[in-house]
This record gives C-alpha cells, sequence and structure tokens, in this order.
C-alpha cells in the first residue's frame, strides 16, 4: 500500500457500485499506468463520488492524479490508445489554463475517452508568500482535500484500491446529516475562491441540505462579498446562479442570497451604464 493511502480515511461499508461502461473506463486507466509502469494513484474527485453514494446519476468524471500533471497523464491514455490500435474510442486533448485573477488555480485537461468526457488534474496544495495569489504544487490528498468547496465534494475514490477515501474527516458524516460545511475555516474556504459562496447556497437548494452555522455566518460577511465581486467574473457567477434559479428550489436561493447580503452583488448595474438617463 502507497505512502499517501491512510487507511484510517478509507471510508468503511461504503461500496460504489460502477456501470459496465466505468468499470471498463477504469480497467483502461489502470491498464495505463501497468503499461507505462507509473506509480501512479488516480482517484475520482468530487461530485462523482458524492452522487454515486447518494444513489443518483453521476456524469462528470474528474481524475486527481498523485505525481504528475493532468496534461501528462492524458497523453499517456492517448498514446496506450494508439499504440492498442483503438485510436477511435479516443479524443484529442484540451488544456484550460489557470488564471489564479479570477481564482481558477488549477490547469486541466479535458479528454474524451470510451464516450466518457473526463477532466484530468493533478493533487492540489497551494502556498502562500506575500500576494493573494498562491503559488500551486502537486500535493498529497489531504491536502487536496482540504483546499477543495465543500466537505461533501472533498470525498474521493480511489480507481487503484476501489475503496472511497475520507480525507476531510467529516465528508460521509456531513453527507449524511445533511449538512453543508467547508473543509478549513469558512473564511479561509471563501477567500480561496469566492464563488465557493455561491455554490454553498447552490449545493444546500439542490439536496435541501442546511448550511453550517459558522460557513451561514460567513457568508454574510463584507469581506466575502467584496472578494466575490472582485475576484470572480460575472461568467462564473452567472453559471451558479443559473444553477440555483433552474434547480429544485429557486425560492430558497433567492432567500439565502438576499439573507446573506448578496443581492446587490449577484444583480449590480454594470459601472458602464450607472448615472446614464433614460431614453
Amino acid at each position: 500500500r502507497r505512502l499517501d493511502m491512510a487507511d484510517s480515511c478509507i471510508v468503511p461499508n461504503v461500496e460504489i457500485k460502477l456501470s459496465k461502461e466505468e468499470d471498463d473506463l477504469f480497467g483502461l486507466l489502470m491498464n495505463v499506468i501497468l503499461f507505462y509502469k507509473m506509480p501512479c494513484i488516480l482517484r475520482v474527485a468530487g461530485g462523482w463520488v458524492r452522487d454515486k453514494i447518494m444513489g443518483k446519476t453521476a456524469h462528470d468524471i474528474d481524475i486527481a492524479i498523485n505525481d504528475r500533471m493532468g496534461k501528462s497523464f492524458a497523453e499517456s491514455v492517448v498514446e496506450y490508445m494508439q499504440a492498442q490500435g483503438r485510436k477511435g474510442e479516443v479524443g484529442s486533448i484540451g488544456v484550460i489554463k489557470s488564471n489564479p485573477e479570477q481564482s481558477k488555480h488549477l490547469e486541466t485537461a479535458t479528454l474524451k475517452v470510451l464516450g466518457f468526457e473526463i477532466d484530468f488534474v493533478n493533487l492540489r496544495a497551494e502556498e502562500y508568500t506575500d500576494t493573494r495569489i498562491p503559488t500551486m504544487r502537486i500535493g498529497t490528498a489531504v491536502e487536496d482535500a482540504m483546499r477543495r468547496d465543500l466537505t461533501i465534494n472533498a470525498l474521493f475514490y480511489n480507481i487503484n484500491e476501489r475503496t472511497v477515501e475520507d480525507h476531510t474527516g467529516s465528508g460521509m458524516k456531513d453527507l449524511n446529516d445533511r449538512i453543508i460545511r467547508t473543509p478549513l475555516p469558512p473564511l479561509q474556504t471563501m477567500t480561496d475562491d469566492p464563488l465557493r459562496a455561491l455554490r454553498a447556497i447552490r449545493f444546500a437548494c439542490r439536496f435541501d441540505f442546511q448550511l453550517d452555522k459558522e460557513l451561514e455566518d460567513t457568508l454574510s460577511m463584507g469581506e466575502v462579498r467584496q472578494a466575490l465581486s472582485s475576484k470572480v467574473s460575472k461568467e462564473r457567477v452567472y453559471t451558479e446562479l443559473n444553477g440555483m434559479l433552474t434547480g429544485p428550489n429557486p425560492r430558497r436561493s433567492l432567500e439565502l442570497l438576499h439573507s446573506c447580503g448578496m443581492f446587490g452583488v449577484i444583480f449590480s448595474v454594470p459601472e458602464t451604464i450607472k448615472g446614464r438617463k433614460r431614453e
């Protein structure tokens, strides 16, 4: 067993049921590791794990890799498929660059393989110097999990071992107790990426979960609203707002936005048209 695979993080008595297509995909990824003799551990991260445990349909598969960048591993997948004469079952690699100024800290490689659209990323850790923009490095599973937005989104499915991992220590409990909570103190998590304030509200309304009291208090802080206004693009805000309004409980979403004082940020009038006289 590898060094970053601590037994204490394995969730007992929880088994994820894979479809045949998912099992084929994960088997293929393990074959890539064996073929190139890589010391990799592959983990499915985030929403797919959460939804599978909840018995919901899961689509998006994000693969986190412990020892290399996502683009590097995606290139190995393409090379392997070509070597096996299966070029038609894999697409071309796309790369979404990091953009720290907009709180997008992680480069992501995208690839369609066996019909699945997959995002490949490295496990992430951050180091702050004298600037608000962190320096990213490849991290451990614990470091990556603690930097995620919510505990319920920080669960991993270890493909190598076929086990569920909870490195925050509270992801499974919060899922069972129907609580929206951040792995780190809420203000630290919101400062890292202020869009997480809207994601917390969206997930609370999507699953009918309750916001943790400390998190709810933090969402009402002026510091969080200011960061959301200055650090996050309108496009990313729109995506979250659209998810709320088209979700199962748009009324509660609007009520939470209002109670947290975010209406003025979300529905602000652009500076370019302020002061214009009505035609």
